[in-house]
């Protein structure tokens, strides 16, 4: 009898049946000698002229706009878009689950429909969107990056699903989560690591990763994702895409798979589904759509929160800006200049400071280790995986657990820099022109550019507003040409064994791996005002294009 552990057979089944899944007119040889793959699907010769063309050519808005007016229909979109998917998977391992034929099945009801009424069935009729694998989705697995979970297909789909299948969007492919999905680089003992659509020496991040691959590579023009600690914008970040993170109580969290113990998801930081996308009104296209359908109807941890479009702004913005926070090269440059062009935009721009930013990223990993990874273990111990390097050396588990008692004071402490911080966003009124506080806040996303493997310096400036519970987007802000620019590349110099091994990943040329790379800042919202956050996240991409 063999005494290997069973996480091994169930990997190599599960990662057979994934190319099992893809016809054998979609199986592409990957280039070894090409190491940017974001327009590879266009030249492999998978997809047909119009195919190309339809992945492409637009974002979701533009691509629906084509949809609901008789262009395409949702059969030849869908079709395009799991191709562009398969060949995306085969590229940089992003997907944990592919149902073309299930897709194909709700394209054709669509596509009845609109004959036959010559209406859309929703404002997301025809429109693929993947989601992360911790979105269940009835009758297929949500394995979560776990070998114990596969093959136990989920009774329901979670909420945010069937409220996005009701309004016309189709599923067809899950991605790729890390172990434990709490660490910042995508790679498990089941499917293996998510590669960079940009570059092999840079990391997809996690815990979307997959979902910020794909939508790189645009075999999604929307992924869904979830972020408790920057799973969301970190991988939009990394992938050189955008992202959002709403408030909790927003959109409808039910039903989504974690692998804490059952209640986590109500209690301490919460964690919130999101997406990430193609560009900025794709970002309020989704959520504005999940919003309007009214969730807190299917989901009671929604707010009865009723989604009101802003007018037009006719001022300029009132933004805080966050200069305090150490970056590294070509980061710092960047991001000075980006302010320098807001300003030159005439929005008018307030000195604010990250207010308890360490205190709030240490208390978001205090709540994290509440059950000191038992949960976790007692999954891997079922088909006998070990953990992987990016959770044993995260710095999150093993650890020790928290009572009770302790939990209540890490709320408590919570609460009071809430309350804290509500002041100093209200204060912020007494330095603005017209005596009214800032709209956003401005700073980086990340300190450094994306690393070949996990980013391992401080996250301050991701984690502080999942404790803050406030709306938070990454948005390209500049793109790295270094035919026209000389730009430095700096990274903080390595102190652990892990850091230097994470070093000697780098190309000997670094710069090499950033060229074409969009560089991502961050704002952020006051609490629930998501619909103000994506207004002024527009107003400011737009001045990245002029």
């Amino acid at each position: 009898m063999s005494s290997e552990p069973a996480y091994i057979s169930i990997s190599a089944a599960k990662k057979n049946a994934l190319l099992d899944a893809i016809p054998a007119e979609w199986r592409v040889e990957i280039p070894t000698d090409v190491d940017n793959l974001t327009t590879f699907a266009e030249t492999c010769g998978v997809l047909t002229d119009k195919e190309v063309e339809i992945t492409s050519n637009y974002d979701a808005v533009g691509l629906l706009e084509q949809v609901h007016q008789g262009v395409y229909t949702s059969l030849e979109v869908t079709v395009a878009f799991c191709k562009r998917a398969a060949v995306a998977h085969q590229a940089i391992n992003c997907c944990t689950e592919l149902f073309f034929e299930r897709a194909y099945e709700v394209a054709r009801k669509q596509d009845e429909h609109f004959a036959q009424t010559g209406k859309p069935v929703g404002p997301l009729h025809g429109l693929p969107i993947s989601i992360k694998d911790s979105y269940n989705l009835k009758g297929i697995d949500s394995a979560i990056g776990m070998p114990a979970y596969v093959n136990k297909p989920e009774p329901a789909s979670s909420a945010i699903v069937d409220v996005m299948e009701s309004l016309g969007a189709i599923m067809y492919v899950k991605t790729n989560v890390p172990q434990s999905m709490m660490v910042l680089d995508t790679e498990n003992n089941l499917i293996g690591p998510t590669r960079n659509a940009y570059s092999k020496h840079l990391t997809a991040a996690g815990s979307s990763g997959g979902a910020g691959a794909i939508v790189a590579f645009r075999g999604s023009l929307i992924g869904m994702a979830t972020d408790i600690g920057g799973s969301i914008r970190v991988p939009a970040y990394c992938n050189g895409s955008f992202g959002f993170k709403p408030s909790s109580g927003r959109l409808p969290y039910h039903n989504i798979k974690g692998y804490w113990p059952d209640g986590e998801d109500v209690t301490g930081v919460l964690c919130v589904d999101g997406p990430v996308t193609t560009s900025a009104r794709d970002l309020e296209l989704i959520v504005r759509s999940i919003a309007k359908a009214e969730p807190w109807l299917i989901d009671p941890s929604c707010a009865r929160l009723p989604w009101v479009d802003p007018e037009p702004l006719n001022r300029p913005l009132r933004i805080g800006v966050i200069r305090g926070v150490k970056t590294y090269e070509p980061i710092t440059s960047i991001y000075a200049s980006f302010i320098d062009k807001v300003s030159s935009a005439g929005h008018e721009l307030i000195d604010m400071e990250m207010l308890h930013g360490d205190e709030l990223a240490d208390l978001a990993t205090a709540f994290f280790k509440a059950d000191g990874g038992e949960f976790l273990q007692k999954i891997c111990a079922m088909s006998g995986e070990p953990l992987t390097d990016a959770v044993a050396q995260g710095g999150l588990y093993p650890c020790e657990p928290i009572d009770l008692i302790q939990f209540w004071a890490l709320s408590h402490k919570r609460s009071s820099m809430q309350h804290e911080w509500l002041q100093y966003w209200l204060e912020t009124a007494t330095k603005t022109k017209d005596g009214k506080p800032v709209d956003v806040i401005l700073l980086p996303a990340q300190p450094q550019l994306p690393r070949p493997k996990e980013p391992l310096t401080s996250n301050t400036v991701i984690l502080a507003w999942n404790t803050l519970d406030y709306p938070a987007a990454v948005f390209p802000a500049e793109t790295i040409d270094l035919n026209k620019k000389d730009y430095k590349f700096e990274f903080p110099a390595p102190v652990t064994a892990a850091e230097h091994r994470l070093e000697a990943l780098f190309p000997e040329n670094r710069a090499k791996a950033y060229q074409g790379f969009p560089v991502g800042l961050q704002l952020v919202g006051r609490k629930q005002d998501e619909a103000g956050l994506l207004q002024a996240v527009k107003i400011l991409q737009a001045l990245t294009e002029k």
